[in-house]
């Protein structure tokens, strides 16, 4: 019986471009994050730079009035969640009366079930005070560090998008003469093609969480959670992390009513009305707003934010979905890439797949 050796140069050549690039990724991350988020920035804003030009605007005035309106909208939200958690601050001294009460009823049950009296299970808080001020310090002091370092990240990424945006045609150009493709029109519209699914995942990512957060806002409102409007921005604000995110900003409102709400029904309703919206979302919102330009199936998707966080962290997350769904693109124009570009595909692209029977050398079909 004949039988075919893997062709294990061609196996070993793959698996060393897989690891090499992964190590460029993250060692070169304080140098490429910025630059991929500036440059998704720029797809996203370039329609209105396009369309500011053609009211007879010049490029540059063009990029920078995009670029402020970006500012903008980033300073307003970061003005709204500012003054929703002073809100919070002054809601504070009530707050901590509500959590005394739940702790006071943990302290009897952990007397009921493991005999520490209240008087031991002061000490052992009092032992543990001088530990919490100092973590209690060292987050503020990071946090100062961390809201610099924000500053001027921000700072450099709105410096590459308006670059990004003035040398737009010029670095499509660039692209173009590294001959990729056979042809430079292939090159052409394999880059088009590439900026339009960004601009549509990103465009329709921030539709569905505008929406997302007035829907919660409301909903929060009417269940009876305070601080509605707070809990729905940063519940839909952590969705830009597909699967994970949602789940994870829910959170925040189930604990806050936990600890705040004397009847169980106030977290349950929270849940409940979480997985109505995210039923809604997923059969109504993404399909009509996002769309299936990112055309990787699930497992894919899971598999590229996993990587993101492995080596760029959270914002790994966000950006690999994206820029795996670029890649393939030019995985399926590259007859050599095209069973990277089948592995992150979904089903519905395969319709051509289905009916393919694999062939011997001969041309008969193989037998299993």
């Amino acid at each position: 019986m004949n039988t075919k050796q893997i062709n294990l140069g061609r196996l070993n050549k793959n698996l060393l471009s897989i690891v090499l690039v992964s190590v460029l990724l993250y060692l070169g991350k304080p140098f490429l994050l910025p630059l991929a988020i500036a440059a998704f920035f720029a797809m996203l804003l370039y329609p209105l730079v396009h369309r500011l030009r053609r009211y007879g605007v010049k490029e540059s005035v063009a990029a920078l009035l995009s670029i402020l309106l970006l500012l903008a909208v980033l300073v307003g939200l970061s003005l709204i969640i500012y003054y929703q958690l002073k809100s919070l601050e002054t809601d504070l001294p009530r707050l901590e009366g509500k959590v005394t009460e739940k702790a006071d009823r943990l302290q009897r049950i952990l007397y009921q079930t493991t005999d520490l009296s209240h008087y031991e299970q002061e000490e052992i808080i009092e032992e543990k005070k001088p530990d919490i001020a100092k973590a209690v310090f060292k987050s503020v002091r990071d946090f100062v560090k961390q809201a610099l370092s924000i500053l001027l990240f921000l700072f450099i990424i709105l410096s590459y998008t308006f670059f990004f945006l003035i040398y737009q045609q010029r670095i499509q150009n660039f692209f173009v003469r590294l001959r990729l493709f056979q042809s430079r029109k292939e090159s052409r519209v394999t880059l088009a093609r590439i900026s339009r699914i960004i601009h549509d995942y990103l465009q329709g990512t921030f539709t569905v969480i505008s929406l997302l957060g007035v829907a919660y806002a409301l909903g929060f409102w009417a269940i009876g959670l305070e601080h509605a409007l707070l809990f729905a921005i940063i519940t839909a604000l952590l969705r830009i992390v597909p699967y994970f995110g949602s789940f994870l900003g829910i959170a925040f409102p189930i604990a806050f009513a936990l600890l705040t709400k004397d009847s169980f029904w106030y977290p349950v309703a929270v849940l409940v009305f979480f997985m109505v919206m995210q039923v809604l979302e997923a059969n109504l919102l993404t399909p009509y707003i996002t769309g299936s330009r990112v055309k990787l199936n699930p497992l894919a998707t899971i598999a590229v934010i996993l990587l993101g966080n492995l080596l760029w962290g959270i914002a790994g997350m966000i950006l690999f979905v994206p820029l795996f769904a670029s890649l393939k693109i030019i995985f399926d124009r590259v007859p050599q890439l095209n069973p990277y570009g089948y592995i992150l595909g979904k089903e519905e692209d395969d319709v051509l797949e289905s009916n393919w029977v694999p062939q011997e050398d001969d041309g008969r079909p193989r037998s299993y």
